[in-house]
């Protein structure tokens, strides 16, 4: 059985899964840089974690992956990391290595849950960018910010538009990090 974690970060605690990562973070981390970049002040040690096994692979370009090769695709707290037409390529790259009866599942920030529930100007701000603002400007060099946000209907339209037929959202916190129970939506969409 063939599993893939898009976007897995230093998070990625998926056992038995194909894990891709891409950007300076995971490059330094690849190389063994991390440490020194924290030590210079250069990344916030919040990020100085085991990072999971992974190949630096850019998901933003075809997949290194056969044609319907794919059981399962786990995709979290990435897509938001893009931008309308890069997000269009990611799931369309997803359909095209899934098999016939695959399931991508996606956990991306709910929009309407943080305006609905607003706790203040620094933690929306905090989500709507991705990161602490306020942190020195040299984190953001290795941070990638948010260039979209969804909510139910964005998602479901975007995996419509990508050719995706069945998609349920559904609760798969289970599998996802605590930090995003509650203010994320989890969806499982398939051919």
């Amino acid at each position: 059985m063939m599993k893939v974690n898009l976007g897995c970060g230093p998070s990625g605690k998926t056992k038995g899964w194909l894990n891709y990562d891409w950007g300076l973070l995971p490059l330094l981390n690849k190389m063994g840089l991390l440490k020194v970049a924290i030590s210079f002040g250069l990344i916030d040690k919040s990020y100085l974690v085991k990072w999971p096994k992974f190949h630096l692979v850019d998901i933003r370009k075809p997949l290194p992956l056969k044609d319907h090769s794919v059981d399962f695709i786990y995709c979290s707290h990435v897509l938001e990391h893009f931008e309308p037409a890069v997000i269009r390529k990611v799931l369309l790259e997803c359909r095209r290595v899934l098999k016939n009866n695959g399931v991508l599942r996606i956990v991306v920030p709910d929009i309407k849950y943080i305006i609905n529930n607003y706790a203040g100007a620094k933690r929306f701000n905090e989500f709507v960018y991705g990161y602490d603002k306020e942190k020195p400007y040299r984190f953001r060099n290795f941070i990638r910010g948010h260039q979209w946000l969804f909510d139910r209907e964005e998602l479901e339209e975007k995996l419509r538009e990508a050719g995706f037929q069945t998609i349920k959202f559904t609760n798969i916190k289970k599998i996802d990090l605590p930090q995003y129970k509650g203010n994320s939506l989890f969806v499982e969409a398939s051919n």
